[in-house]
């Protein structure tokens, strides 16, 4: 096997271990979970795994006082608000409906680049905003007939949160590897939610064990290993296509929620979704889009 294809084979599995996110997510809240519990349970796990994987590479970890600083607020930013958004929203509306709206983020890094670095408007760009739009429009345009708006905002502020999330780490990562850095976030994420959770009561650990299946999955799968994909096919492929193939991410969502969880959407919604995939595929053939850690 060819090293790119061995690279886009990594990246696919990434976007699968991705995908399944809201789908474990769905099913830990049936079992009795709550949002503290499943938050606090998949960055502690993931945390406590990647500081392994550390170890076991003695890869330097270590930070300045700045840095440490940096990490918190891209913890805070990245992990905090954004997670805490999109979690909250799968209690309102549909695992595939979320993880769509959430996908718009590439969208609204675009628009940011062009208000403020002043870049260019070229053609392709302009094709891919006016159809990521117009698939937006299409998949919540029936919001008058039952799908519930909290949802739909929840949703669309943890994309804008992953949008500064994004645009601060390609700034902060520096000289250290993605994977510290990830570890250094995903742990103050890890601090923040398991003592806010023990403070405010919301933690509860007495679930099922099939619950806490689907929290280490969270964990386990969405986090630690579609991180560790993504940097291993990283390695192999360029940034650019990775992040295209990585749109699979939202497929696998849409059809495993079908057919796991009994969810559908109507013929506009479906439509609208391709749409707004396409645009983000035109957006990523652009060159020079880099990743965030994690």
């Amino acid at each position: 096997m060819k090293q790119e294809h061995a690279g886009a084979l990594l990246v696919v599995i990434s976007a699968v271990c991705y995908g399944f996110m809201a789908i474990f997510v769905k099913f830990a809240y049936a079992g009795q979970a709550n949002l503290a519990t499943v938050l606090s349970g998949r960055f502690v796990l993931a945390s406590l795994f990647l500081w392994l994987l550390v170890i076991v590479r003695r890869q330097a970890a270590g930070i300045s006082a700045g840095e440490m600083g940096s990490f918190f607020l891209l913890s805070l930013v990245g992990y905090g608000f954004s997670s805490t958004l999109f979690f909250s929203s799968l209690l309102y509306i549909p695992a595939s409906l979320a993880s769509m709206i959430l996908f718009i983020h590439p969208v609204m890094v675009s628009v940011y680049e062009l208000v403020v670095y002043r870049y260019p408007l070229t053609l392709k760009k302009t094709s891919a905003l006016a159809l990521s739009t117009a698939g937006l429009v299409l998949v919540l345009g029936n919001l008058g007939s039952g799908v519930n708006v909290r949802g739909v905002l929840l949703a669309l502020g943890a994309s804008l949160a992953y949008t500064v999330y994004l645009l601060y780490g390609k700034k902060i990562v520096g000289r250290h590897s993605p994977l510290v850095v990830t570890a250094y976030v995903l742990s103050f994420a890890a601090v923040g939610f398991t003592g806010y959770g023990l403070a405010s009561g919301g933690i509860n650990t007495v679930l099922p064990a099939a619950t806490w299946l689907w929290i280490i999955s969270v964990a386990v799968i969405s986090t630690c290993l579609g991180i560790l994909f993504l940097f291993a096919g990283l390695k192999m492929l360029e940034a650019g296509r990775a992040s295209i193939i990585s749109t699979f991410e939202v497929v696998v969502t849409v059809c495993f929620s079908a057919l796991l969880l009994g969810e559908s959407m109507t013929v506009f919604q479906a439509a609208g979704g391709a749409m707004i995939l396409a645009g983000i595929i035109i957006l990523r053939i652009e060159p020079g889009r880099e990743q965030a850690p994690g």
